[in-house]
């Protein structure tokens, strides 16, 4: 048997990887470069990158330099190493963290899961004490991450890509093959090299902001990367902010039997999340799902002053902290949380500093964000960028596709099948990525999961589809795995146009949420229709039973509205629209409509024909009463399928077939 050629064994290693990530939760938090959880370090530097007592290097010329490790910077070393080029990857995650080991959002991940595994309060009602319990805790996340570590490695090593665990800084010069200049200062020592690559991609990914009134020191005062630095399990957690990692955080440390203070700037918890995109009845019902689990919410409010005992005294010392008016600066009075921890979590910024990009001749946005054109290029030639550090979307799936067209565009990974090929003319630039909701699916890992794509209904009124929007939900109480498990809790959300019925968005609240979205993403990225969702079979027990009731609900919405449209028609036809038909005009309507002659009797009880005119609401309830199918063009996507047949028939009951012949 012939030996694999190396670029189809490092296409194979790079398919693997992310598989393995996925199996571990990295893949799905391949959310952008973070710094990792603090633990001891599993890489060192390997024999051709560099030696402490001198350093060799194999080469100095690369056709990519890759700074920063995370899951961006990681996907463009090895699509380049499968396209058969050199690679080098420039990593500053400190010596004591694990590294290659994944974003901050894959420590939330591993302790969400943890803390469904493990239950704190009946821990602690057993005698068992808190340091016993988060020593457990930690042992649990930082598994995780250990193996997600081992798993990347794993991958460029076997890619032969070399790694340089250090600082870079772009020197604006070039070599005589006109590679750019990187100058790489080694963290365990003061030593540094430099390294020339004909592609330079940025992929340092953000950090969080830092909220200017709050004495952060790792100890007991954190933002959203630091948290995971935490050394004991704190009884009160005092959070601030009102986004996505606010709201995981806060349902985690609840799960973890924490008393948990959510202070939040704005007025509502739902302005805030409807903002990102979120379906407003999902925000309010996130809301009232965290108050039920003891979620103190205080609006309006933010950090005015913040005591924390001295650095390194007992945990039991709560803190003190003190809010005030946003805007105004008033102090709250009377108003002051005491707790044990505080965390913030009020947005992220680019990690651009150190890196000289704009000496170099990179220009950055007016955020600090690096600017890049479509094909992710920024204003120097060859150097490009991905991730968080361009600004939103922040999200791993869109730093990872960035990262696969940088790959296409350097290498020209164009042949369709390949792992990197995407269809042409696809830009992934933050405005390419944000001009479109269906671009891509958003999970977010509360307890239970929140995830979604497109359209709400209210964006969709604004973008100009006037009033033909419907939605439909269905609840998972009412499914029969939600019957086997005993859920009472969660919906999932379709919104679609109307009268065609394609579906626009889909929002879902509840359990497996983060992998039931793949499926709406699908159906809403193709323009499928509701009828075609009760076209599809489903293996039985699963919670895809969400999308066939929905659907089936848009469904009987679109019948009404059409059988409104056709009945107003004959409203219309006696010259007066006052909401009265005359019953001569509705059974000769209905009759050509195509709705037989039984079904017309029960629509006119014999009573009313002797009337002249009989309520126009009357009829449409009796009609849908009867589940009568309204006449309407076919769905094109069926009548594409049936290779141009005739549409349904009106008058039809709903799920009427014809009888079978007879011999």
């Amino acid at each position: 048997m012939m030996a694999p050629s190396r670029p189809l064994f490092i296409f194979l290693a790079l398919w693997a990887v992310t598989q393995c990530m996925a199996f571990t939760g990295a893949f799905h938090s391949l959310l952008p470069h973070r710094s990792m959880l603090a633990l001891s370090p599993l890489v060192r530097p390997r024999r051709h990158v560099a030696r402490l007592g001198g350093l060799s290097m194999l080469r100095n010329e690369y056709d990519l330099v890759v700074v920063g490790a995370g899951p961006t910077g990681l996907t463009a070393a090895l699509s380049a190493a499968s396209a058969g080029k050199t690679a080098v990857i420039i990593d500053a995650t400190p010596k004591k963290q694990v590294q290659f080991s994944g974003p901050t959002g894959l420590y939330s991940k591993a302790l969400r899961d943890t803390a469904k595994k493990i239950d704190v309060g009946v821990l602690r009602n057993m005698g068992v004490r808190d340091t016993a319990v988060w020593r457990q805790v930690q042992e649990m996340t930082s598994e995780v991450l250990k193996e997600s570590g081992l798993s990347n490695l794993a991958a460029i090593q076997a890619g032969n890509i070399p790694h340089l665990r250090g600082t870079a800084r772009l020197t604006g010069e070039k070599s005589e093959g006109g590679g750019h200049a990187v100058d790489v200062t080694f963290l365990e020592t003061d030593r540094s090299v430099q390294v020339y690559g004909q592609n330079v991609l940025i992929a340092t990914g953000s950090s969080p902001w830092r909220v200017d009134t709050v004495p952060y020191d790792d100890e007991r005062v954190f933002d959203s990367d630091t948290i995971k630095t935490l050394g004991f399990l704190p009884k009160t957690v005092a959070i601030v902010g009102a986004g996505i990692i606010a709201i995981e955080y806060a349902k985690i440390f609840s799960r973890l039997d924490c008393k948990v203070t959510l202070i939040v700037r704005g007025k509502s918890l739902a302005t805030a999340l409807t903002r990102i995109g979120i379906d407003p009845d999902i925000a309010l019902e996130l809301q009232r799902d965290l108050c039920l689990n003891k979620v103190r919410i205080i609006f309006d409010a933010e950090i005015d002053e913040v005591q924390a005992p001295p650095k390194g005294s007992d945990t039991n010392r709560p803190l003190s902290i003190s809010l005030k008016q946003p805007g105004t600066g008033a102090k709250k009075p009377n108003l002051t949380v005491k707790s044990h921890v505080l965390m913030t979590a009020t947005g992220r910024q680019a990690n651009t500093r150190g890196l000289d990009l704009e000496a170099a001749g990179v220009e950055l946005d007016k955020g600090g964000n690096v600017a890049v054109d479509g094909l992710l290029q920024t204003t120097l030639p060859n150097i490009y960028a991905s991730g968080d550090v361009l600004g939103p979307p922040s999200l791993a799936s869109t730093g990872i596709e960035q990262a696969l067209a940088v790959s296409r565009t350097m290498f020209g990974m164009e042949t369709e099948g390949t792992f990197g090929w995407r269809e042409p003319d696809t830009n992934y630039d933050p405005r390419s990525l944000m001009s479109d909701p269906l671009k891509y699916p958003i999970g977010i890992w509360t307890l239970p999961e929140m995830a979604f794509i497109g359209s709400t209904k209210a964006s969709a009124l604004e973008n100009g589809l006037g009033e033909g929007v419907g939605e439909a939900v269905a609840y998972y109480s009412n499914t029969i795995r939600g019957k086997v498990q005993g859920i009472g809790f969660g919906f999932l959300k379709l919104v679609y146009t109307k009268p065609e019925g394609r579906i626009i968005g889909v929002h879902i609240l509840g359990e497996d949420a983060c992998e039931l979205i793949h499926y709406g993403t699908a159906l809403a990225q193709s323009g499928k229709t509701v009828q075609s969702v009760l076209g599809t079979m489903f293996a039985a027990v699963t919670f895809h039973e969400l999308f066939k009731s929905a659907a089936s609900k848009a469904v009987l919405d679109l019948d009404k509205a059409r059988w409104i449209k056709m009945i107003r028609t004959l409203d219309e036809a006696d010259g007066k629209a006052d909401g009265w038909i005359q019953v001569e005009s509705l059974q000769k309507g209905l009759a050509d409509f195509g709705v037989q002659s039984d079904d017309v009797s029960k629509i006119i009880l014999p009573a009313e024909k002797e009337q002249e005119e009989i309520k126009q609401s009357t009829v449409i309830s009796r009609v849908m009463k009867l589940g009568l199918k309204p006449r309407r063009e076919a769905d094109p996507q069926q009548r594409e399928g049936a290779g141009g047949s005739s549409a349904p028939q009106a008058g039809v009951r709903l799920g009427a077939s014809k009888a079978p012949a007879t011999k």
